[in-house]
Protein backbone atom coordinates (compact mmCIF):
# COMPACT_ATOMS: atom_id res chain seq x y z
CA UNK A 1 0.00 0.00 0.00
CA UNK A 2 3.07 2.16 0.98
CA UNK A 3 3.98 2.43 -2.72
CA UNK A 4 0.61 3.34 -4.63
CA UNK A 5 -1.22 6.81 -3.55
CA UNK A 6 -4.49 6.93 -2.08
CA UNK A 7 -7.23 8.78 -3.22
CA UNK A 8 -10.13 9.30 -0.78
CA UNK A 9 -13.08 10.79 -2.85
CA UNK A 10 -16.28 12.85 -1.31
CA UNK A 11 -15.87 11.91 2.66
CA UNK A 12 -17.54 15.37 3.42
CA UNK A 13 -20.12 15.64 6.64
CA UNK A 14 -22.97 16.20 3.66
CA UNK A 15 -23.03 12.93 2.50
CA UNK A 16 -22.09 10.73 5.46
CA UNK A 17 -24.96 12.64 7.91
CA UNK A 18 -27.56 12.48 5.15
CA UNK A 19 -26.90 10.37 2.27
CA UNK A 20 -26.40 7.09 4.42
CA UNK A 21 -27.74 5.69 7.52
CA UNK A 22 -25.55 6.29 10.87
CA UNK A 23 -23.98 2.32 11.37
CA UNK A 24 -22.89 2.96 6.98
CA UNK A 25 -21.86 6.03 7.45
CA UNK A 26 -19.56 4.53 10.46
CA UNK A 27 -18.73 1.30 8.75
CA UNK A 28 -17.60 3.40 5.32
CA UNK A 29 -15.41 5.73 8.00
CA UNK A 30 -13.78 3.18 10.11
CA UNK A 31 -12.81 1.11 6.37
CA UNK A 32 -11.17 4.52 5.29
CA UNK A 33 -9.37 5.16 8.22
CA UNK A 34 -7.88 1.84 8.29
CA UNK A 35 -6.73 2.49 4.85
CA UNK A 36 -5.05 6.06 5.48
CA UNK A 37 -3.17 4.40 8.30
CA UNK A 38 -1.83 1.62 6.40
CA UNK A 39 -0.93 4.14 3.93
CA UNK A 40 2.12 6.53 4.02
CA UNK A 41 1.31 9.88 5.13
CA UNK A 42 2.42 11.79 1.93
CA UNK A 43 0.60 9.41 -0.40
CA UNK A 44 -2.77 9.58 0.71
CA UNK A 45 -4.77 12.46 -1.18
CA UNK A 46 -8.43 14.20 -0.38
CA UNK A 47 -10.77 15.18 -2.76
CA UNK A 48 -13.87 16.80 -2.03
CA UNK A 49 -17.04 17.50 -3.96
CA UNK A 50 -17.97 21.47 -4.36
CA UNK A 51 -21.43 22.78 -3.74
CA UNK A 52 -22.57 25.53 -5.63
CA UNK A 53 -25.92 27.13 -4.66
CA UNK A 54 -28.23 28.72 -6.83
CA UNK A 55 -29.34 32.43 -5.20
CA UNK A 56 -32.64 34.80 -6.19
CA UNK A 57 -32.66 38.04 -5.12
CA UNK A 58 -34.93 40.87 -5.11
CA UNK A 59 -32.08 43.44 -6.08
CA UNK A 60 -28.94 43.18 -8.10
CA UNK A 61 -27.57 40.52 -8.82
CA UNK A 62 -30.91 38.80 -8.95
CA UNK A 63 -28.87 35.47 -10.00
CA UNK A 64 -25.77 34.76 -8.88
CA UNK A 65 -24.21 31.09 -7.47
CA UNK A 66 -22.46 30.65 -4.03
CA UNK A 67 -20.96 28.29 -2.33
CA UNK A 68 -22.23 25.80 0.83
CA UNK A 69 -19.49 25.48 2.76
CA UNK A 70 -20.88 23.31 5.35
CA UNK A 71 -21.32 20.53 2.85
CA UNK A 72 -18.11 20.68 1.68
CA UNK A 73 -16.57 19.91 5.13
CA UNK A 74 -15.09 16.49 5.01
CA UNK A 75 -16.30 14.33 7.92
CA UNK A 76 -14.38 14.71 11.21
CA UNK A 77 -14.35 11.37 11.88
CA UNK A 78 -12.08 10.91 9.22
CA UNK A 79 -8.28 10.86 9.91
CA UNK A 80 -6.69 13.69 8.17
CA UNK A 81 -3.07 12.91 7.68
CA UNK A 82 -1.98 16.27 5.89
CA UNK A 83 -3.35 18.70 3.51
CA UNK A 84 -3.44 17.00 0.03
CA UNK A 85 -6.94 18.11 -0.29
CA UNK A 86 -8.54 19.67 -4.19
CA UNK A 87 -11.46 20.56 -4.56
CA UNK A 88 -13.77 19.19 -7.71
CA UNK A 89 -16.76 20.57 -9.54
CA UNK A 90 -17.59 17.17 -11.78
CA UNK A 91 -17.64 13.93 -10.78
CA UNK A 92 -14.12 12.55 -11.87
CA UNK A 93 -11.07 13.96 -9.07
CA UNK A 94 -9.25 13.89 -12.34
CA UNK A 95 -10.91 16.57 -14.09
CA UNK A 96 -8.97 18.83 -11.51
CA UNK A 97 -6.02 20.23 -13.20
CA UNK A 98 -3.74 20.80 -10.14
CA UNK A 99 -4.30 17.46 -8.71
CA UNK A 100 -3.11 15.91 -12.34
CA UNK A 101 -0.39 18.61 -11.71
CA UNK A 102 0.47 16.86 -8.37
CA UNK A 103 0.29 13.22 -9.58
CA UNK A 104 2.89 14.27 -12.25
CA UNK A 105 5.07 16.00 -10.16
CA UNK A 106 4.98 12.55 -7.91
CA UNK A 107 5.78 10.82 -11.01
CA UNK A 108 2.57 8.50 -9.89
CA UNK A 109 1.94 5.22 -11.82
CA UNK A 110 -0.54 3.58 -9.19
CA UNK A 111 -3.35 4.88 -7.55
CA UNK A 112 -6.27 3.64 -4.90
CA UNK A 113 -9.33 5.46 -5.03
CA UNK A 114 -11.85 4.87 -2.15
CA UNK A 115 -14.87 6.92 -0.93
CA UNK A 116 -18.53 7.67 -1.80
CA UNK A 117 -20.36 7.22 -4.61
CA UNK A 118 -19.36 3.93 -6.39
CA UNK A 119 -22.05 4.38 -9.01
CA UNK A 120 -20.85 8.28 -10.08
CA UNK A 121 -17.92 9.66 -8.66
CA UNK A 122 -15.94 6.48 -7.69
CA UNK A 123 -17.07 5.09 -11.02
CA UNK A 124 -16.04 7.75 -13.44
CA UNK A 125 -12.66 8.45 -11.40
CA UNK A 126 -11.29 4.90 -11.75
CA UNK A 127 -12.15 4.78 -15.45
CA UNK A 128 -10.55 8.17 -15.98
CA UNK A 129 -7.16 7.08 -14.65
CA UNK A 130 -7.07 4.31 -15.83
CA UNK A 131 -7.81 5.94 -19.52
CA UNK A 132 -4.89 7.88 -18.42
CA UNK A 133 -2.59 5.20 -18.04
CA UNK A 134 -2.49 4.87 -14.30
CA UNK A 135 -2.95 1.04 -12.73
CA UNK A 136 -5.99 1.43 -10.36
CA UNK A 137 -7.71 0.09 -7.32
CA UNK A 138 -10.61 0.01 -5.42
CA UNK A 139 -11.47 -1.69 -2.25
CA UNK A 140 -15.30 -2.42 -2.25
CA UNK A 141 -15.31 -2.28 1.90
CA UNK A 142 -14.09 1.51 1.58
CA UNK A 143 -16.12 2.57 -1.05
CA UNK A 144 -20.72 3.51 -0.23
CA UNK A 145 -22.85 2.63 -3.28
CA UNK A 146 -26.18 3.14 -3.19
CA UNK A 147 -26.96 -0.22 -2.07
CA UNK A 148 -24.63 -3.44 -1.87
CA UNK A 149 -26.11 -4.89 -4.90
CA UNK A 150 -25.34 -1.47 -7.16
CA UNK A 151 -21.96 -1.46 -5.75
CA UNK A 152 -21.39 -4.92 -6.44
CA UNK A 153 -22.58 -4.44 -10.08
CA UNK A 154 -20.16 -1.57 -10.70
CA UNK A 155 -17.21 -3.05 -9.04
CA UNK A 156 -17.69 -6.36 -11.15
CA UNK A 157 -17.85 -3.40 -14.16
CA UNK A 158 -14.68 -1.32 -12.89
CA UNK A 159 -13.03 -4.96 -13.16
CA UNK A 160 -14.20 -6.15 -16.25
CA UNK A 161 -12.82 -2.24 -17.39
CA UNK A 162 -9.06 -3.04 -16.24
CA UNK A 163 -9.36 -1.91 -12.66
CA UNK A 164 -8.38 -4.06 -10.00
CA UNK A 165 -10.31 -5.02 -6.92
CA UNK A 166 -8.76 -5.76 -4.00
CA UNK A 167 -10.54 -7.28 -0.97
CA UNK A 168 -9.48 -5.53 2.10
CA UNK A 169 -8.46 -8.11 4.37
CA UNK A 170 -6.18 -8.76 1.82
CA UNK A 171 -4.10 -5.88 3.38
CA UNK A 172 -4.55 -6.72 6.78
CA UNK A 173 -1.17 -8.21 7.09
CA UNK A 174 0.70 -5.89 5.54
CA UNK A 175 2.76 -3.07 7.36
CA UNK A 176 3.61 0.59 5.76
CA UNK A 177 6.76 1.33 5.08
CA UNK A 178 8.55 4.32 6.78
Amino acid sequence: MSDKLLIVLDIQEYYTKNKLPEATAQNLIDSVNYLIGQTSPENVIYIKSIHKVLNLSFSSPFVFVSYDTAAMRLDKRMNEVNDHIFTKEESSAFTVEALNDYLKQKNTKEIIIIGFMAERCVFESLLAGEELGYSMYAIPEAIAGKSIRSKDKVMKKLAEKGVEIIPMNSLKNEKVKP
